[in-house]
């Protein structure tokens, strides 16, 4: 019971940080001009054209993204500053972006898919930095920009 007490206060703590630092609102904001709609005939996102087990190996590598942001945001709510900060580099860092791209067997994708690979990279990188300081306003803010970046991406592209 006392684990359960400990997570929703840790995660009513990371909210009103988001709030303090103006993330959630905008992201709020951003989520309402923008309502997700299902169907295909509303989805605007352009479709990869990857043959199977090239998409398979992307949508692997998307759920070890979101698996690592909830191992972050744990090891935060842990204090385990360390681990935080090796996950964000190994597992959403470069070390990732040349794993994935092992795994995904040269699959051509479009020049701004990369880009915004690689910012997703670099945000993450940024976020071991500051997971470093052990503060966590630089933390939320830089952990913030890193979910930003998994964001832009999938409103952007589809498999």
């Amino acid at each position: 019971m006392a684990r359960r007490t400990v997570g929703t206060g840790m995660i009513a703590w990371l909210v009103a940080a988001l709030l303090a630092i103006g993330a959630w609102p905008a992201a709020m904001e951003a989520a309402a001009q923008e309502p997700f709609q299902p169907g295909a005939a509303s989805d605007a996102r352009v479709r990869l054209d990857l043959k199977p087990a090239q998409r398979e190996a992307l949508k692997l590598t998307m759920r070890e993204h979101l698996e690592s942001l909830e191992a972050i945001v744990a090891a935060l709510g842990r204090q385990e500053y360390g681990k935080a900060a090796d996950v964000a580099h190994l597992e959403l860092g470069f070390p990732k972006h040349h794993e994935a791209m092992q795994r995904e067997q040269g699959a051509a994708l479009p020049k701004r898919y990369q880009e915004l690979a690689m910012g997703h990279h670099q945000a993450a990188e940024g976020l071991a930095e500051a997971i470093a300081t052990q503060e966590m306003t630089p933390i939320l803010r830089q952990l913030a920009k890193t979910i930003q970046a998994c964001t832009a991406c999938h409103k952007a592209y589809r498999l």
